[in-house]
């Protein structure tokens, strides 16, 4: 019996240090896996917190603390969290008391989670929703990239996720800046990491040494372009700002300015921030160009804006000079607090663009579909013009049953053929081919949801469009709302 005691005892003894040779392999583990902090800035969003916190927690990084950044909401947010995910350990709830609005908000989650000990930190909009991998993949690309101070992740369009909302900005030499791939189809261009002058607030993956290196966003900024503020001062303190594609985040992004005293402020905001960003943070040695460019834009757009009886446009535009003179000591202030740091400003201004001063516009579809246009096809042997709606590489429309009529057609022949799958309900029913003039297409259907598949696309660069093309399409009598 002594034997047989003995040897079960050492292997209990055996089965117990296992156990913890596996705690404290799981402990270390832990510890040598970055600390993650997703900060969700939400003011009354409680509609949108579904989608993006169930996303958050399904996340394939562990080492995650996912936090809701309230700004004092009245909707009943902070308690739909709390009902919904609270049991979650890794969901907290961070109330800023008042609404403090996006960039003083950020700043204090962001200071919350440095204090934390984060290693990165994720500034995300409420109205997202987080690919399964994507911090997973986030991670892994800041460890490949040590210089990345700041990553974007590709911002896809939520309602539309094969058009791109966001790669990163872009910003020209008057400080116009806009979301680079907005609008456009997702593809193989858009597949490669890459350099960018700026990361999108909206889904911002920053690295905490670099947080501490240049401190947080520009709290006077309110809101808009206090995002590429911080990005500008990342490439000065020696870091990098790069997209990772193969992270993915879809947003509900609105082109709209909204109407009223809201259109009013988010305007004046943009334009007096835009002086704010290049007082702050371009190179004094570049102040006599940009100077004159700034002149030569604002009096083309105080122009515009009284021209088209916008009145409320050129009075926010001198409200901006007037602002941009005021701020001028509190720029210098922070010139030379960077400077004393023995940093040159500036450093990032080969992304800066001075091919334009303002973003072209973009259109965005509809469930798919461009406006209208008029096209003469006479040469082609047609009566009389014909109108047809340019769709994206998707587009969908509720048709009735009975007798379906599809024109579809090419404008640019010249760059090979549109190639478009049609599905009717998820069953494929046809496959339309255009080199040239419009054809029309007869089908018998039981009614339901009409799916266009584009198979090639017509890429804006070769166009001269403002968007990428993947067909030109007419239906008789369909739903496209």
């Amino acid at each position: 019996m002594g034997g047989v005691e003995e040897r079960l005892g050492v292997e209990l003894a055996g089965a117990y240090l296992c156990s913890i040779a596996a705690h404290v392999a799981i402990l270390q583990t832990a510890m040598s896996t970055p600390f993650v902090h997703v900060l969700v800035i939400n003011w009354n969003g409680r509609e949108h917190l579904e989608a993006c916190f169930e996303s958050l927690i399904k996340q394939t990084y562990e080492n995650l603390r996912i936090v809701l950044l309230d700004n004092a909401s009245t909707d009943g947010s902070v308690e739909y969290v709390q009902e919904r995910f609270g049991s979650d350990p890794r969901v907290e709830i961070l109330e800023c008391g008042e609404n403090l609005g996006w960039s003083r908000a950020n700043n204090v989650g962001m200071e919350r989670a440095l204090g934390a000990g984060a290693d990165y930190i994720f500034l995300l909009n409420n109205d997202t929703s987080t690919a399964p991998d994507a911090v997973e993949r986030l991670v892994e690309f800041a460890r490949v990239h040590p210089k990345a101070g700041a990553i974007a992740p590709k911002m896809l369009l939520f309602d539309q996720p094969w058009l791109i909302n966001s790669v990163g900005i872009a910003c020209t030499i008057v400080g116009g800046a806009w979301d680079e791939g907005l609008g456009r189809v997702d593809g193989p261009r858009w597949a490669e990491p890459k350099q960018v002058l700026g990361v999108c607030g909206g889904a911002m993956f920053l690295r905490a040494d670099a947080l501490r290196a240049v401190g947080l966003l520009p709290g006077d900024f309110e809101i808009y372009l206090d995002d590429l503020d911080l990005c500008l001062r990342i490439w000065d303190a020696g870091y990098e700002c790069w997209s990772c594609p193969s992270a993915a985040v879809r947003h509900k992004f609105s082109a709209t300015m909204g109407e009223g005293a809201r259109a009013h402020r988010k305007y004046y905001l943009n334009t007096r921030n835009r002086a704010r960003l290049m007082l702050r943070n371009f190179p004094s040695g570049r102040f006599v160009g940009i100077v004159a460019h700034y002149a030569v834009s604002e009096i083309r757009a105080v122009g515009r804006a009284a021209a088209s009886g916008a009145v409320w446009k050129a009075v926010a535009h001198v409200r901006s000079w007037i602002a941009a003179l005021a701020y001028v000591p509190k720029a210098v202030r922070h010139r030379r607090s960077v400077a004393a740091k023995s940093r040159a400003i500036g450093t990032f201004w080969g992304l800066v663009r001075a091919d334009r001063h303002f973003f072209p516009g973009i259109e965005l579809p509809k469930r798919g579909w461009y406006t209208p246009i008029q096209r003469d096809w006479t040469a082609q042997g047609h009566s009389e013009d014909v109108q047809v709606h340019p769709i994206s590489s998707c587009a969908t429309a509720d048709v009735p049953a009975g007798e379906l009529s599809v024109t579809h057609a090419n404008c640019y022949p010249q760059l090979g053929a549109t190639r478009i799958e049609l599905r009717l309900n998820g069953r494929a029913i046809a496959a339309l081919r255009s080199d040239g003039s419009p054809r029309t297409e007869r089908f018998e259907t039981e009614g339901g949801t009409l799916e266009f598949f584009a198979r090639a696309i017509f890429e804006a660069e070769s166009t001269g469009e403002r968007y990428d093309i993947g067909g030109w399409v007419a239906l008789d009598k369909p739903n496209t709302q």
